[in-house]
């Protein structure tokens, strides 16, 4: 009974392929490619089955599209050997080659081919057999005597494990039926390889692309293994130590020499990336290598590099000829550049001919039609690093277009991942399902490690500056300022500024803060009440031109949702704060968010307190820094997410202490949204240098404290201005550097709110400061050296 009902079902399903099938194939019976199909597809999935299906389909529109033809054939008969070969318009696209396509039975169709398609395929057809079936006359009967050596285009993840010998042959062993591979390690298994590469046995055309296809993955492999300890050797030259999980990191990387590091945000992959680089160089491995990243982020791989690393690095920048005079000197050492940069540039970068890459936020390739997934792949350098957190954003074709610059045969073949991996519902993918064999397939080449992992090994604290370049209006509004804060700037220089001037400067250098923190902000007036009921969709983010916000949003689901932590979010501004929970309400879902501002009650901000403690639906908490003062967050929170930089140094670390204080029993992360190209990039370039200020005045135990950039903070940005001038000119000027605004008063209350002082909100709006006896020159010594000399 049940082989009747599953030869019913047989024929259900081959019915089903037929109709599918018909008018996909040319002169094809579409019957003979349903038959092969549930050969090749043994699972009653119907998701699956269609995806094969379409999968054969586009790969007969790849042959039409070449105009492949059979340009050799079997002297007797129509099974043997064929090739094909693409019209010659069409050759470079399709192949610099003949492909050489047996077919070996046509009931049941059994073909096997040269081309690399067909050993990636698990289709048992490529475009080079669908093009012979179309030719032949499928009439005829019988079966060609099975070459000694075969391979099955279905079987087991090990590609090797799926050979099969009909003669005894060095490296098989017995099975039931056949006989089978038995070479894992990677030495034997290149011994192996070459063994059967050796023999003068008849083997099908598959077998030889897929011998030469791993071995040259073994011998890759094994070589990394033996060289491995002398990139480790190399390590201790490091100026940064590695924890135990980097080092494990950096070591898998040796191991392999392609691998995709995709831990958690905040783990250090650039960090490992660095390490890798050095090992790699300092062991005489490589000579030249190449580091590709986003162009906002190339300041601050600049700045890591050198932290870690004395190994050369040159960031690529300049007119056309600077650049490819870099490429063209091919000088031992790294280059350094944008993906933009790289797809302007690649004849010159393949010149340089880097024997290393490394991709940072390789999301950036998740998309295979895109140019920059393009032109990264056009690269072919030994070792391939690829770095990012987000793996996997919304599709697995994503996922697979990361992962072939890596191992382009871990996640093969595309077309059956979706249906192989996924739930499909009725407005997409609904779920995932095989997770286990997705891992097996990723972890030869993959390594993610989750923060919970690794908590024992984490500093106490880590601060990660998060560029975030600026958009277009942005940019135009912010350089529009550039002018009128050179010309106030001289005249500071030359004769300091009254009053108004003064009251002038601060306004401008605001506006170009809030300028940073997007137009949307800056406009809040008129842009909150359009969208405050509207959804954060795509189209309406990118029309407020507020890229915090978009950062943002990834931050939140990657800390919140990814890691189950709670955060704080600060901002200066309460506009801008409610811009930031509008952005990320679908973010959080079921989760939600609180304020704690000089807005609301003190009931309000009790509550908001006790839920963020109390409540596992609270995830975020939004501050200002008035609304933070003195405030102890330490055993609810774990993140602190700055919107944007204060101007001073101690207002930051008072923003930060709200967590990171005694009490405090996990690690803490800093993330600092800074747009590096505006003023922003000069406020976190002063906030570095003057970073000792307070602790040195209050908590240091010298007579004297010596600065380096002493007087105010208009001083420390050392604004050159030596062609901007007279008044009368107005001349264009584009200044090294933006002029700095001491701190506003409560900033200053803030940071000193725990150092002995008293501070008192007054009705008019006024702050009292009172400062007991033993803080008052302390006091004293800091505003001389944060407020600007004035007579």
């Amino acid at each position: 009974m049940r082989a009747d009902v599953g030869g019913g079902e047989r024929e259900d399903w081959l019915q089903q392929l037929t109709g599918l099938a018909r008018g996909l194939f040319g002169e094809l019976p579409p019957e003979l490619i349903a038959r092969h199909l549930l050969a090749m597809i043994p699972e009653p999935d119907a998701q699956l089955r269609r995806a094969a299906m379409q999968a054969l389909a586009r790969r007969f529109k790849f042959a039409q599209r070449d105009q492949l033809a059979v340009t050799e054939r079997p002297k007797h008969g129509v099974l043997g050997t064929y090739r094909t070969a693409a019209a010659p318009a069409r050759k470079k696209q399709a192949g610099p080659r003949p492909y050489e396509t047996v077919v070996l039975s046509l009931s049941p169709l059994a073909t096997s081919c040269s081309c690399a398609d067909f050993v990636r395929s698990a289709l048992g057809l490529c475009k080079h057999g669908l093009t012979v079936l179309n030719e032949i006359d499928l009439a005829q009967l019988g079966q060609l005597a099975p070459a000694p050596l075969r391979w099955a285009p279905q079987g087991e993840l090990d590609r090797l494990a799926r050979l099969s010998a009909s003669i005894a042959l060095p490296g098989f062993v017995p099975s039931a039926d056949h006989y089978r591979p038995d070479a894992r390690a990677l030495d034997d298994r290149v011994a192996f390889i070459h063994a059967l590469e050796a023999s003068p046995v008849e083997r099908e055309p598959a077998v030889r692309t897929l011998l030469a296809e791993e071995r040259e993955r073994a011998e890759r492999g094994a070589f990394n293994r033996a060289r491995m300890s002398e990139a480790l050797a190399s390590l201790p030259q490091l100026a940064r130590d590695l924890y135990p999980y980097q080092r494990e990191g950096v070591e898998r990387f040796f191991a392999c020499g392609r691998l995709l590091l995709a831990d958690d945000i905040g783990l250090g992959k650039t960090t490992q990336a660095v390490a890798c680089c050095h090992g790699l160089f300092a062991s005489g491995r490589i000579e030249r290598g190449l580091l590709i990243v986003p162009l906002a982020l190339k300041a601050q791989w600049k700045r890591e590099w050198d932290a870690i690393t004395s190994a050369p690095l040159t960031v690529v920048e300049g007119t056309p000829k600077e650049r490819y005079r870099a490429y063209d000197a091919r000088k031992p050492g790294f280059l350094l550049l944008g993906y933009e940069q790289l797809v302007r540039d690649l004849d010159g970068v393949q010149r340089f001919d880097p024997q290393l890459v490394v991709l940072d936020e390789a999301q950036r390739i998740k998309n295979w039609a895109t140019k920059s997934a393009a032109y990264v792949k056009a690269l072919s350098p030994n070792y391939r690093l690829v770095l990012t957190g987000t793996p996997l954003e919304n599709k697995l074709d994503e996922l697979a277009s990361i992962m072939d610059f890596v191992d382009d045969v871990a996640l093969e073949p595309k077309w059956r991942l979706t249906p192989a991996f996924g739930v499909e519902g009725e407005r997409g993918l609904k779920g995932m399902r095989n997770l286990d064999q997705l891992r097996a397939r990723l972890a030869p080449h993959m390594l993610r490690r989750v923060r919970r992992d690794v908590l024992t090994q984490l500093p106490p604290r880590v601060d990660t500056v998060v560029p975030v370049p600026l958009s277009e209006p942005q940019q135009e509004a912010h350089d529009e300022l550039k002018r009128p804060i050179a010309q106030l700037a001289q005249r500071r220089a030359r004769r300091g500024l009254s009053g108004g001037e003064f009251m002038q400067l601060m306004k401008l250098l605001t506006r170009q803060r809030m300028i940073c923190n997007g137009m949307a902000q800056l406009q809040f007036e008129e842009q909150w009440p359009r969208i405050e009921h509207e959804a954060p969709t795509p189209a309406l983010l990118e029309g407020l031109f507020a890229p915090k916000l978009v950062a943002l949003r990834g931050l939140i689901e990657q800390i919140v949702l990814g890691q189950g932590r709670k955060v704080v979010v600060f901002s200066q501004w309460r506009g801008m704060l409610r811009l930031a929970e509008w952005a990320v309400r679908d973010v959080l879902g079921e989760q939600r968010a609180v304020f704690f501002t000089g807005a609301e009650s003190a009931a309000q901000r009790d509550r908001a307190v006790q839920e963020l403690h109390d409540d596992p639906q609270v995830a975020v908490m939004f501050l200002s820094d008035a609304g933070g003062v003195g405030l102890n967050l330490q055993r609810a929170a774990s993140c602190c997410i700055n919107l944007e930089l204060p101007w001073n140094p101690a207002v930051l670390e008072q923003r930060i202490g709200r967590i990171h204080r005694l009490g405090q029993g996990l690690p803490i992360d800093v993330y600092n949204l800074v747009c590096e190209d505006g003023l922003e990039g000069r406020i976190a370039q002063l906030l570095a240098s003057k970073g000792a200020l307070f602790d040195a005045v209050f908590d240091g135990t010298s007579d004297a404290v010596s600065f380096e950039r002493s007087g105010s903070l208009l001083d420390g940005l050392e604004l050159d201005t030596a062609h901007a001038g007279s008044d009368d000119d107005e001349p264009e000027v584009e200044e090294e550097a933006a002029p700095e605004a001491p701190p506003p008063a409560f900033d200053l209350a803030a940071a000193l709110a725990e150092r002995g002082l008293e501070l008192t909100s007054l009705p008019d709006g006024c702050l009292r400061v009172v400062a007991r006896p033993d803080a008052t020159e302390a006091l004293l010594a800091a505003l001389r050296a944060i407020l600007p000399s004035r007579a």
